[in-house]
């Protein structure tokens, strides 16, 4: 299976992402929003659902940050590991903030 990595603008707030060097990237370092995209396998594209992700938690977890994200249309959650250039300091405000979409 060919795994897709490439860059993109942020359905939320618009922001210029550049495709990650080791992995498949699929949330924006800026605000965390994601698209429903993947499948089971990071980079695959095998989702139908296409609609907007937020995270909605995270841990720390073998000294990696794990965070989970939630489809707001589908109800789907899966675990993203931190990418090396996430603004992880915001993240618990954001997850605050995303709390209204899952309400």
């Amino acid at each position: 299976m060919k795994k897709i990595n490439e860059s993109f603008v942020c359905i939320h707030c618009g922001e210029e992402i550049m495709q990650a060097a080791k992995t498949c990237r699929n949330h924006c370092p800026k605000c965390f929003c994601s698209l429903h995209v993947d499948g089971d396998i990071p980079g695959d594209r095998a989702a139908w659902c296409g609609e907007k992700m937020f995270p909605i938690d995270y841990k720390l977890l073998n000294s990696d940050y794990k965070i989970l994200f939630q489809c707001t249309k589908c109800g789907k959650q899966h675990r993203n590991k931190r990418s090396v250039d996430d603004e992880i300091i915001n993240l618990p405000q954001l997850i605050a903030e995303y709390k209204k979409y899952f309400m």
